[in-house]
């Protein structure tokens, strides 16, 4: 069964039509590479599946839930289930690690201040983050920002996680490091969305791909079907041929 469900997705900003029928699904537990060339609008379709954008028609289905006309309350619970990675980070400045993981648990949770501390302390651990508890994000690497993003996106124990680009800018050893927590997490069961050009990534994560461009999903498939194809989008935008 599909978790996550595009049907027919048309999204315009002003007179610029952006996706003009936009379709695929995310079944439970698969991680989907949504690829494609710069302003092909991979982040709109991120956006639009926690509500941050609503489609001009079509329907997003979230696990059976047709989330399209919800209200800012009724995404409540589906932002409790969806996490979004974002780009850089975005991280609270003002606040040090621990108070931006405890931020989301404080909103939509009544735990105690010592269940907090200690979810907190199990998930930087696990992530090889603990030494950085109590530093200010200025104080953190780029690469250490996007993985203390992604840590804080576990705090919600979501059944999705959706990536924007969270490889982009690092260095091979962040990049790896971010590999790594993506195939841990998926492990455990977590369905996911990697929006990215960085092809390396998306080859070693990835159960399959849906390729945009021209405004809808071009190809679809596994990395099996598509790679070794030369004939396929895929495989073209991976040796740099098409944009």
């Amino acid at each position: 069964m599909a978790l996550i469900e595009v049907i027919d997705f048309k999204k315009s900003f002003s007179h610029k039509t952006v996706h003009d029928g936009v379709t695929f699904y995310v079944k439970k537990g698969e991680c989907v590479g949504l690829v494609g060339g710069s302003g092909a609008g991979k982040s709109v379709i991120l956006r639009s599946l926690i509500g941050l954008e609503k489609p001009d028609s079509g329907s997003i289905l979230i696990d059976g839930i047709d989330i399209t006309n919800f209200t800012e309350q009724e995404l409540v619970s589906i932002r409790k289930k969806v996490a979004y990675v974002f780009q850089g980070g975005a991280l609270f400045d003002s606040m040090t690690v621990f108070e931006n993981l405890a931020y989301p648990l404080k909103a939509h949770f009544n735990m105690t201040e010592s269940d907090i501390l200690i979810k907190i302390k199990n998930q930087l651990e696990e992530f090889g983050l603990i030494d950085s508890i109590n530093l200010y994000p200025s104080e953190l690497s780029g690469g250490m920002q996007k993985r203390i993003g992604l840590a804080r996106a576990m705090m919600m124990n979501p059944d999705i996680i959706l990536y924007d680009e969270p490889t982009a800018g690092l260095d091979p050893y962040n990049t790896n490091k971010i590999q790594e927590l993506i195939l841990r997490l998926k492990t455990k069961g977590v369905t996911s969305i990697l929006v990215t050009h960085d092809m390396p990534t998306a080859m070693n994560v990835c159960d399959k791909f849906a390729f945009l461009k021209n405004k809808i999903i071009s190809e679809q498939g596994t990395i099996e079907q598509l790679k070794n194809n030369k004939n396929s989008l895929i495989h073209q935008f991976i040796e740099g041929h098409i944009l």
